[in-house]
């Protein structure tokens, strides 16, 4: 790599990890925890690109394209192999909402999500829907979690009614940490893509509008209101069209390719040094 590219990239990535750096202070993660975490997304990370070129993801051959010396490799390696990551229900829980505000099996008059009891026959229930947009989750635990996350109610009459299309989990909840990292992971994948497209034609779509001269502070308010608005519908309408697809079938190659949109609202820090 150029040392003027190099230089510029390791300024863009100082800029990057500031915010992610403040997230880990803020929950108690240590430096020594966040390097271990680095030592192991560079083994990943290089050993997924050297399989990519087709050649043998070796811990010698890791270790010369991270810099990283072979005992560590290998223990990287081990610690891997030999642990799981823990998951979260945040796409469970999105694709559940999705599900219920967008298949016709779901809706009913004027566009609304049926009430659902947990099992009916002859009847959509909920252990349909689950079997349908999360079928490697149980019913019955999901509805338990739908329900503690309060995005569905249990009426009195025992039926589940969902209060929300948008699952926003709450700051203690493990899946607000997950969000965070899939939407980071996905516009900073975005902008590489575009960045390596020589075509225009070939880029996705990744756009950012910005106040020249700065808001008034009484604007602000206005601003979030009308982004919430429109970028909301926007996204819904991507939603129903995504749900009117017919799905890939998961027999048979090619499969199918995860992808979506995703819209965010900024405010830069007044005082963050950019230097």
């Amino acid at each position: 790599m150029e040392p003027n590219l190099k230089s510029s990239l390791i300024k863009a990535y100082s800029r990057l990890l500031r915010p992610l750096v403040q997230v880990l202070l803020r929950t108690g993660v240590t430096y020594p925890e966040f390097a271990d975490l680095v030592k192991r997304v560079f083994v990943e990370a290089a050993a997924r690109e050297i399989r990519r070129q087709g050649d043998d993801d070796s811990a010698t051959r890791i270790s010369l394209v991270t810099g990283m010396s072979q005992r560590e490799t290998v223990e990287v390696l081990e610690r891997r192999s030999s642990g799981a990551d823990s998951a979260t229900s945040l796409e469970d829980i999105e694709a559940i909402l999705s599900g219920w505000h967008t298949d016709p099996r779901f809706v009913g008059p004027y566009g609304l999500p049926l009430e659902l009891s947990l099992h009916e026959r002859n009847r959509p229930d909920f252990s349909t829907l689950t079997a349908i947009f999360s079928p490697r989750r149980k019913a019955k635990d999901l509805a338990q979690e739908l329900l503690r996350v309060g995005v569905v109610l249990e009426t009195s009459y025992g039926m589940y009614r969902v209060l929300t299309r948008t699952y926003m989990p709450a700051v203690s909840d493990p899946e607000s940490l997950d969000r965070l990292g899939r939407a980071v992971q996905f516009f900073v994948e975005t902008i590489e893509f575009n960045r390596r497209q020589s075509d225009p034609n070939d880029r996705r779509f990744e756009r950012t509008v910005t106040s020249d001269f700065g808001v008034r502070p009484e604007d602000l308010g206005r601003l979030q209101s009308l982004i919430r608005t429109r970028g909301q519908a926007l996204l819904e309408e991507i939603d129903t069209w995504l749900s009117m697809r017919d799905k890939p079938d998961s027999d048979l190659p090619p499969l199918g390719v995860k992808a979506g949109l995703g819209i965010f609202h900024y405010v830069e820090e007044q005082d963050e040094d950019v230097n």
